[in-house]
């Protein structure tokens, strides 16, 4: 060892690994412990050490340490040792007969006349000569490899017997260790097992032996405590999403001059929150199975700007005193950003859309937790639980929190008895603002807002805004690469394609010298009939709007993909851009009854133009089949056809828009009674609890 150590260290200090020259990288060590005889010779070496890594002369070096210059390089190599753990020696080194590590065994087995005794090492011995042995416990312990088809759950005994086998399987006698022995290396087995196998694959173990959730336990509790840790309030925000365990329902008007109704299967909801106070800074309502990366923009905006006002359909539902979002009640917090972004493995969260706002806008770092490890997400996963089990379960037509939930069955209404979509989206807007107006534990049970405020009067929260030159929504959406392209033999400025529709403006329409050049479309992600162009340099060439038939009314992005899939299966026949709303509405509304993916989209889509206020002035049919269904229903009440005894059951009101034209008689209609009595969907809310 002492020739080790003067080779090693011969080449000078300066050639030292950064992690054994910097002594405040050394593990701590306690020299009170040691007994007072090795206490003088501790003390005198350590400054010696101090006095080498401060570059000191040798000379001085050896004076201090009173040991020779081998003599001093063997002690100082072993503090650079490195433990199997992946731990420096350090401060323990210079300790005087002190077992710095786990001893090697070196010598081939002796000759034994008991079977017991002589085999001290053997085991490390053999997974270092035959490392095979190992590779192959390990294979078939995770269940991988050739071991794939491993029993389901393995006991000491099992794992025991394919030790053997492998053993044999290498090429081991009977006079070989460990088959020499009378117990077969059961001891050092099992100390194997559990001192270096688990230590390396104990989620991959405990998943297999005992389900995925203990698999994500386990390692969620192998953190090192500072995954949490947060810069500053108000720099740190989860984004997450939730299915609402709830069949609603949905009402459009029919060809006959009523409604009809179908059943809408579980949507999504989408929330950000911030980490330190538990305050919901922005919650959108998506209308699909799957959240898409445009839905993730407007919700970060949303954050920013403040959500956009819920239309209130549910009478007698109102916000508590001091509700809100923080960008909305409170303006020093508009457009202010985050520093830490957290997200889950959804794919709309790894869309490089989403990235770009994060990291180009915000200036943001993203974070992306570990795969089905809801426990890594505490915050939200919380929310969502409370939020459920307050409202959402105690509504008809839920589905529970699982498919043998007994809330499941005990709730299965009919259609009639279901709680219209735009409902139960009117109720958790107010629940989730009445939450951040009440004490919450995140926020040391005070209310998330009240918290926010005293930061900032302290200033304590300082917040980084957006820039001002880009707060508009439309940089919030993906910048699209298109080319400019003209025909003037039919006499059409410039123009560019994006989503099957033609953009073109003022700026673009006198530009016949960028033909056949790239620009960037950044399309406005809540109204896709405008944007803006952009140059390869960053310019801003100027605001486009689409041609034809789609500016003629207000729509999204996620409408003129349904139009074009649709268009592309044949579906919309050979004249669908003539009135192109009119014939999305007119193949998923026959749809929507029996395919649950054609609901949402139906439902999506009117919500969108509701909310909106579609008018379509230069198109006379299309004006006619977007009537208001205020109007629809004054219309609807003088309606008879057959008078109706006072035992017919009366028709609920429904909450869309008319999509059809049609004639309709003014008669007068007899008041009916309701024989399906539905609770009203407000006695159902609570307020949230405080959580102490």
């Amino acid at each position: 060892m002492a020739a080790s150590s003067i080779s090693l260290f011969a080449g000078g200090r300066s050639k030292l690994a950064d992690g054994l020259r910097d002594l405040q990288a050394w593990p701590l060590f306690d020299e009170s412990v040691l007994p007072a005889s090795a206490l003088p010779r501790f003390q005198r070496l350590k400054r010696a050490v101090q006095l080498y890594l401060s570059f000191a002369p040798m000379v001085d070096v050896l004076k201090a340490a009173r040991l020779k210059r081998s003599g001093f390089l063997r002690v100082f190599e072993r503090c650079g040792l490195v433990r199997p753990n992946g731990m420096l020696v350090g401060w323990e080194g210079l300790v005087q007969g002190a077992r710095v590590l786990p001893p090697v065994r070196i010598a081939d087995l002796a000759d034994t006349h008991d079977g017991k005794s002589g085999f001290g090492g053997m085991f490390g011995k053999l997974l270092r000569d035959r490392p095979k042995i190992e590779d192959g416990l390990v294979e078939y312990l995770n269940g991988r490899g050739k071991h794939l088809l491993r029993a389901n759950s393995v006991n000491f005994r099992t794992f025991h017997r394919k030790f053997l086998e492998i053993c044999v399987g290498e090429g081991l006698g009977a006079d070989d260790y460990p088959l020499n022995t009378r117990s077969h290396a059961q001891k050092p087995l099992r100390r194997w097992f559990r001192s270096v196998y688990l230590a390396k694959h104990a989620g991959r173990f405990v998943a297999l032996e005992h389900g995925p959730d203990a698999g994500a336990l386990i390692d969620y509790g192998a953190g090192d405590g500072s995954a949490k840790r947060l810069l500053a309030p108000y720099r740190g925000w989860m984004l997450d999403s939730t299915t609402i365990d709830l069949l609603a329902k949905y009402q459009f008007p029919n060809e006959w001059g009523d409604w009809e109704e179908i059943e809408l299967p579980r949507f999504v909801q989408l929330r950000v929150i911030d980490s330190g106070t538990g305050a919901t800074l922005a919650c959108r309502q998506v209308y699909s199975s799957q959240v898409s990366a445009d839905d993730v923009s407007l919700l970060l905006w949303d954050a920013l700007n403040g959500p956009a006002p819920v239309p209130a359909v549910v009478e007698g539902l109102d916000l508590e005193e001091g509700a809100g979002y923080p960008a909305k009640v409170i303006p020093e917090l508009r457009y202010a950003c985050c520093d830490v972004l957290e997200l889950d493995n959804a794919l709309a969260h790894l869309a490089n859309q989403v990235q770009q706002i994060v990291l180009g806008l915000f200036g943001a770092r993203v974070v992306l937790g570990p795969p089905r490890t809801p426990r890594e997400r505490a915050a939200q996963e919380s929310k969502f639980s409370l939020q459920a089990r307050r409202v959402v379960h105690q509504l008809p037509g839920t589905t529970g929190a699982h498919p043998r939930d007994p809330k499941r069955k005990r709730a299965q209404v009919s259609i009639e008895g279901m709680v219209h979509a735009s409902e139960i989206e009117h109720v958790l807007d107010a629940y989730v603002q009445n939450e951040n107006g009440l004490p919450m534990a995140a926020s040391n049970n005070i209310s998330p807002l009240v918290r926010l405020r005293r930061q900032i009067v302290a200033n304590v929260l300082v917040p980084k805004y957006l820039s001002v030159d880009k707060r508009r929504a439309l940089f919030f959406s993906k910048a699209v690469p298109v080319i400019v392209k003209s025909d003037l033999k039919n006499g059409r400025r410039p123009f560019v394609n994006y989503l099957y529709a033609k953009y073109s403006g003022d700026s673009l329409g006198q530009r016949f010298d960028l033909v056949g050049k790239r620009l960037w479309l950044r399309p406005d992600p809540d109204d896709a009939r405008i944007g803006v162009l952009f140059e390869d340099d960053g310019n801003a060439l100027g605001p486009v709007q689409v041609l034809g038939r789609w500016g003629r009314f207000t729509h999204d992005a996620r409408m003129r993909r349904i139009f074009g899939v649709l268009k592309r299966d044949g579906e919309l026949g050979p004249r669908a851009d003539d009135n192109p709303l009119a014939a999305l509405l007119d193949v998923l509304r026959p749809k929507a009854a029996t395919n649950r993916k054609a609901a949402l989209q139906l439902a999506g889509i009117i919500e969108y133009l509701k909310r909106h206020g579609v008018q379509c002035s230069d198109d006379l049919q299309l004006q006619t089949q977007l009537i208001e269904w205020d109007d629809l229903q004054s219309q609807v009440e003088l309606i008879q056809t057959i008078p109706l005894l006072p035992s017919e059951p009366q028709v609920s009101a429904p909450h869309v828009i008319d999509v059809q034209p049609r004639v309709i008689p003014r008669v007068v209609v007899h008041e009916t009674v309701s024989t399906h009595p539905v609770q009203p969907i407000a006695s159902f809310v609570r307020r949230p609890a405080i959580r102490r």
